[in-house]
């Protein structure tokens, strides 16, 4: 039976891909606060990251954002005119990415063994190469995993795909528990080693459910197909072009690991620690709006439907601002509990925590502009248009890039000026998005502005009403920190880290939601079941 495409549609995909999410993400969090009790943020952790940066630059590549733009318009037109068609070009696709993907591996590990082997470079920059080399066999599942990823998407299918990376992050902590006795540099080798199985294993949870889809379009002898890249070359200019542009942003990635190993040796850590809680949110609701965006955009342009298309872009932009500017301002003021709360244990020093909070409250402020580059690239990507988001996302790449250069070599601004660079870079590459959106596709915003006022004082109100209680009753260092003055010492005991952070969460959920209603942001309510909503 086909799903009519609504708003509530949308949003009840979202809610899916929430749940899944939360959970692989809450096992992600404990990933990581396992990485940074075990190993903390010494040299060879952060050369750790920054092999793992670089060995799934490909994955962007190949496995993420490019793929998902250009296969799901495609596809959504195929199965339109026959379901048989859209599944065949699913197999085809997936059968052309393995072959390609063994080859680049292949002549990926054999450059850079050569590099090793005739290259004289510092032991650091060998452990990077090396943990590069074990890690890059991921590569191939992937890329199989977010393609399963995008059908599944298609087929309404939310929650499978999101919670698969679980499988990742248990066998991820079970590797930490199995390595950390072990000498440091061997450890870490293992570690690399075992995170290839489990990126395989995280593919494998998908692969049931692909295989029914299969057979249901395709009849139980699908297997004995032959293939074929008919189809596969229609998609070839599209995903160069939204290749070009991940790859731009994922080298800058890259890059800004050696500009933040330039800055400070433990650098790379401190930004990838920082990273990983801002893109929490991010993920939950950003990249979850996107992938119950774009299928229902690509049907709607295909229909001829322009008012339901816009509609829904609209639905989307409102959405994205309503949740991120509340979630921007708890990064920052529940920065230093929460980051303290979840790496100040074992080997992770105070001075890690410090200078960890102050790269988030630099990334935090990429939230909301993060997430409508993500949404407004999804109109460009349903109207086969991938030029323009190409060439703004290069033009972001160049600016971060010359921004770094800046802040790092000629003012010494230190490891914080980097995501503080990557923040300036996506909130020019959103707005320019906005500008040639509403200039090409009628894109109108009008209706959004009071409501989004609105979310802003109340995030304000929530923001300062919590930084006075941690300041009076749980001594956070927020304040000391904006005014330049000596910090207190962190709270190492758990209890005490749980309390703090608990408190300091429950003042500022409790003091937005009664600014919320005294202004009657009915938007807001409505995220809740019926039941729950305030009568305005």
């Amino acid at each position: 039976m086909t799903i009519q495409d609504t708003t509530h549609t949308i949003a009840a995909g979202a809610k899916r891909f929430f749940s899944g999410t939360m959970i692989s993400r809450l096992t992600g969090l404990a990933r990581e606060v396992a990485m940074a009790a075990a190993f903390g943020t010494v040299p060879v952790v952060a050369a750790f990251w920054m092999a793992f940066r670089f060995a799934h630059l490909l994955r962007r590549l190949f496995g993420e954002g490019s793929l998902h733009a250009a296969f799901v318009p495609h596809f959504e037109s195929l199965r339109k005119q026959d379901p048989a068609l859209g599944a065949r070009f699913f197999y085809d696709l997936s059968m052309g990415i393995s072959l390609l993907l063994l080859v680049i591996t292949c002549l990926t590990e054999g450059i850079l063994g050569g590099v090793l082997l005739f290259c004289h470079l510092s032991e650091g920059n060998q452990e990077v190469i090396r943990l590069t080399m074990l890690m890059l066999p991921a590569l191939l599942f992937i890329s199989l995993y977010a393609l399963s990823t995008s059908l599944l998407n298609c087929e309404h299918s939310f929650f499978l795909p999101s919670v698969a990376p679980t499988a990742l992050n248990l066998i991820w902590i079970f590797a930490i528990f199995f390595v950390w006795k072990r000498p440091i540099e061997q450890a870490i080798e293992y570690l690399a080693m075992i995170i290839v199985l489990a990126f395989a294993f995280q593919w494998l949870v998908t692969l049931p459910a692909i295989l029914r889809y299969l057979s249901k379009e395709l009849g139980e002898k699908w297997k004995a197909n032959k293939f074929s890249g008919k189809e596969i070359l229609r998609i070839v200019r599209p995903f160069m072009l939204g290749m070009i542009g991940v790859a731009a942003t994922q080298i800058n990635s890259a890059l800004d690991a050696i500009f933040a190993r330039a800055a400070d040796p433990q650098g790379p850590a401190y930004l990838w620690y920082a990273l990983r809680i801002q893109q929490l949110p991010l993920a939950l609701f950003g990249i979850g709006l996107t992938g119950a965006l774009l299928p229902p955009i690509a049907r709607a342009i295909q229909n001829g439907e322009t008012s339901r298309y816009l509609h829904f872009l609209n639905f989307a932009i409102k959405r994205s601002c309503l949740l991120m500017l509340p979630m921007m301002a708890a990064l920052f003021v529940l920065g230093f509990s929460g980051i303290n709360l979840v790496y100040g244990h074992g080997e992770f020093s105070q001075h890690a925590t410090l200078y960890t909070t102050q790269c988030l409250w630099a990334y935090g402020g990429a939230l909301l502009p993060m997430t409508l580059v993500l949404v407004l690239a999804s109109a460009f990507y349903g109207h086969k248009n991938y030029k323009l988001p190409t060439f703004l996302s290069l033009l972001s790449v160049v600016l971060n890039l010359v921004l770094n250069a800046l802040f790092v070599y000629v003012f010494h601004l230190g490891v914080i000026s980097i995501a503080i660079a990557t923040t300036l870079s996506a909130c020019i590459n959103s707005l320019f998005l906005a500008f040639f959106l509403r200039k090409t596709y009628d894109l109108d915003v009008s209706g959004i502005g009071i409501g989004v006022l609105k979310v802003l004082v109340a995030s304000c109100v929530a923001m300062s009403t919590t930084l006075l209680v941690g300041y009076y009753f749980f001594q956070d260092n927020t304040l000391h920190c904006l005014a330049h003055q000596k910090l207190g010492v962190f709270p190492r005991e758990l209890s005490m880290q749980l309390v703090s952070l608990g408190a300091q969460s429950f003042c500022f959920v409790l003091s937005f939601f009664l600014a919320a209603y005294l202004l009657r942001i009915r938007e807001i309510f409505e995220l809740f079941p019926r039941r729950a909503q305030p009568n305005f």
